[in-house]
């Protein structure tokens, strides 16, 4: 029996070694940026991506509350399969109510939203909406379906006479606690009526309180009452209710908060809707009328929006001043948000509460708390302040006695992500960041010139002339390029002279001697297999070989990734097992973050950036494009409007498509510009040689008279041949 189990593994593990799918050439489905997912195959090609944007549910209102789930799903299935349908519980309670559908896929959604809204169903014109509300953001929650209403409670007005000020002032004092269940709101009355030498106004005195009762408010000499609002609270709070109700697409939950009544006797409620749309149509709806049921007195309503965050103890500890010092900062400074902050007890998460009903200023403050409490990316002029620099041993000592030279303040270098972050109290991390920034702007100032390796120079730059440069000039200096078989060198003109002529003194010294091209040498360096990596085609690569290819593959962005057997002729993709086997975890999600942007910025036409400075989230243009449509950005929570592609502008027309296209124009006519000859995309070319690569649709280019060159094949002798050399100027 055994024997027989281990007999039918073993036939398993061999079925599974020699199946094509087993063996890693399968796709993967991952996350990227926190939001977006990506589906890439082998070669790290990009089969699918959905960004965080999309959703696969859509909110329908104002439904007749006889529909049954069957009706539901025949409405819904001409848009694709619904796996997920959900009534209310109280269906038959009110007229309309309220349906929740998940379909497949994010797209067979977007476009039942788009053809369903404001549309006939049923015999009534329903609503459709894609939910962006309640999102966990990281580690914060995001509400923005909720409603604040204030009005007055049934109550009436107090006039209280007194012979001095300073009688009248006790009394105000008096006022802070509360009468019955209302805290009443005192002044200094002028005018009529007059109850005294000095008046008093008690505002929101409750209907049942009497003489006797304003004894509390420092002996009035004469009290004189003025005609109730309205008396009956119930009757006030059906009458919202009727008011909410009326043209809404929905009927909410409705909280009303018990007494005491602050602010001179005023109702607290909060309404609760399905999506942030319905509550802002409502909060529009609502807000400064004055209905008969509150006795002709303002209604107010704001559109609440909340983000809570919870703060280890540790973390607290160390950040709680920062945070302290931002909430004081928000309510000197800002209008309309606030900052809450319960400190951590017994070992407990402390809690921060960031709330306002402005969405925009509710973001702005979310980046500024985020940068305390996260790591702080350091940036250059709104862009990642990167050089591979920072990839080496100077590099890494050069941070090290930066981060030394300023305590409170850590410093990460993330290599793989090609970024630096900071974490510690503020004004530590503005010295540190200006340090960095620094050092990057002086180390952009460099020139960065290219050297071409044609033949086997490419191979005896693998090994030891590489390193023996890169001592003479700096690690940072000299970079091999796989993909485009260059040497990149970073410099003045001194240091590319000395690399053009050790490559020169390289190719001189090797000349004649011959090279065995099979499947047993390595595809790159021509050399005997070390640590061999063995691919499906049969060609084995060098394991140093091979990750350095890969890692290359992060900057050239040059997908998908092929075999470079045959003299790169080879078409055997590098599957993803393969490659996860090799590189650590760090490179492996820095490989697949650069094929998904690769993927996005190759497609202009599908795919645009959140308009928030600084944001990395994506969204894809919507198939079915109408005038109401709005898109929320998961991260920075901004409302992008999806036609024009800025901050959404409720109510007002996009922007000409045409502005500032006359600037970019004159902008390019002042620079080396040109556009792909294969998508059309402005390319602008700073410094190197006349062999250019289109970043978005890798199309490889000459320069001087844009002929392209399918996988480069033939330009540099086109350039020596039409031109007279490829453009390098030694």
């Amino acid at each position: 029996m055994a024997f027989s189990v281990l007999l039918l593994i073993g036939r398993i593990l061999q079925s599974a070694n020699s199946n094509p799918q087993s063996s890693g050439m399968r796709a993967w489905t991952l996350k990227v940026q926190d939001h977006a997912k990506v589906r890439l195959g082998p070669g790290f090609e990009v089969q699918e991506v959905v960004t965080g944007f999309e959703t696969p549910w859509v909110y329908l209102g104002r439904i007749p509350s006889d529909v049954t789930s069957d009706d539901v799903f025949k409405l819904l299935r001409c848009f694709g399969d619904v796996h997920d349908l959900r009534m209310p519980g109280n269906a038959g309670q009110t007229s309309t109510i309220f349906v929740r559908a998940r379909f497949s896929a994010p797209a067979e959604a977007s476009e039942a939203c788009a053809r369903l809204n404001g549309g006939k169903a049923f015999g009534a014109t329903i609503t459709a909406h894609l939910p962006n509300s309640n999102a966990v953001l990281n580690k914060s929650v995001f509400k923005d379906t909720t409603i604040r209403l204030r009005w007055e409670a049934p109550s009436k007005i107090g006039y209280c006479g007194y012979s001095t000020i300073e009688q009248a002032l006790k009394a105000m004092e008096a006022a802070r606690v509360p009468l019955k269940d209302h805290y009443v709101d005192a002044s200094i009355h002028t005018g009529l009526p007059v109850a005294g030498i000095v008046t008093v106004r008690f505002r929101g005195v409750p209907l049942d309180a009497n003489v006797g009762d304003m004894e509390r408010f420092n002996h009035p000499e004469d009290v004189i009452w003025s005609q109730p609002n309205y008396r009956n609270l119930d009757m006030g709070i059906n009458g919202i209710k009727r008011l909410l109700a009326a043209g809404r697409s929905e009927v909410p939950e409705l909280n009303i908060l018990p007494p005491p009544y602050h602010n001179g006797g005023t109702v607290t409620a909060y309404a609760y809707y399905s999506t942030a749309l319905n509550a802002k149509a409502a909060c529009d709806w609502v807000n400064r009328r004055k209905p008969v049921c509150t006795g002709k007195t303002t209604v107010a309503a704001e559109h609440v929006m909340s983000l809570s965050f919870s703060v280890a103890p540790t973390l607290f500890k160390i950040l709680g001043a920062d945070i302290r010092v931002l909430s004081l900062a928000v309510k000197r400074y800002r209008q309309r948000t606030t900052v809450s902050v319960h400190p951590s007890l017994h070992m407990k998460p402390a809690s921060v509460r960031i709330s306002g009903d402005n969405i925009k200023e509710l973001g702005q403050v979310k980046a500024e708390f985020e940068r305390i409490l996260n790591w702080e990316v350091v940036k250059v002029d709104s862009r990642i302040a990167w050089d591979p620099f920072f990839a080496y041993p100077l590099g890494a000592q050069f941070l090290l006695h930066v981060e030394h030279s300023n305590c409170g303040v850590m410093i990460e270098n993330d290599v793989s992500r090609r970024t630096i972050r900071l974490r510690g109290w503020s004004g530590g991390r503005r010295r540190v960041r200006d340090l960095i920034v620094a050092k990057v702007r002086e180390l952009q100032s460099q020139k960065n010139r290219g050297i071409p390796l044609d033949g086997p120079l490419m191979g005896l730059f693998m090994g030891k002339n590489l390193i023996e440069l890169q001592n003479q000039l700096g690690r940072h200096n000299v970079m091999l390029d796989l993909v485009a078989r260059q040497l990149k060198i970073r410099g003045n003109d001194a240091v590319f002279n000395v690399a053009h002529e050790a490559v020169q003194r390289v190719g001189q010294s090797y000349q004649g001697v011959g090279w065995c091209r099979n499947v047993a040498s390595c595809p790159v360096c021509f050399d005997e297999v070390t640590k061999p990596v063995a691919l499906q085609c049969g060609h084995s690569w060098c394991g140093a070989c091979m990750t350095h290819y890969l890692t290359a593959s992060v900057e050239n962005k040059c997908f998908p990734l092929m075999c470079l057997g045959n003299e790169g002729k080879c078409k055997e993709l590098i599957s993803l097992v393969t490659a996860r086997k090799i590189l650590s975890v760090p490179d492996f999600d820095a490989l697949v973050t650069a094929a998904f942007t690769s993927y996005v910025q190759a497609r202009p036409d599908e795919f645009h950036y959140c308009p928030t400075p600084d944001c990395a989230q994506i969204y894809r243009t919507p198939t079915s494009r109408r005038d109401d449509t709005v898109l929320q950005c998961p991260s920075c929570l901004l409302r992008i409007c999806p036609n024009c592609h800025v901050e959404a502008h409720d109510g007002f027309e996009c922007p000409d498509p045409e502005g500032g296209s006359v600037a970019f124009k004159e902008w390019t006519r002042n620079h080396d510009v040109k556009p792909c000859p294969g998508c059309k995309v402005p390319i602008e070319r700073a410094e190197g040689c006349n062999h250019v690569t289109c970043t978005q649709c890798k199309t490889h280019i000459c320069w001087v008279c844009t002929q392209t060159f399918p996988g480069g094949v033939g330009v540099y002798d086109h350039m020596r041949a039409m031109h007279g050399g490829i453009g390098l100027v030694p």
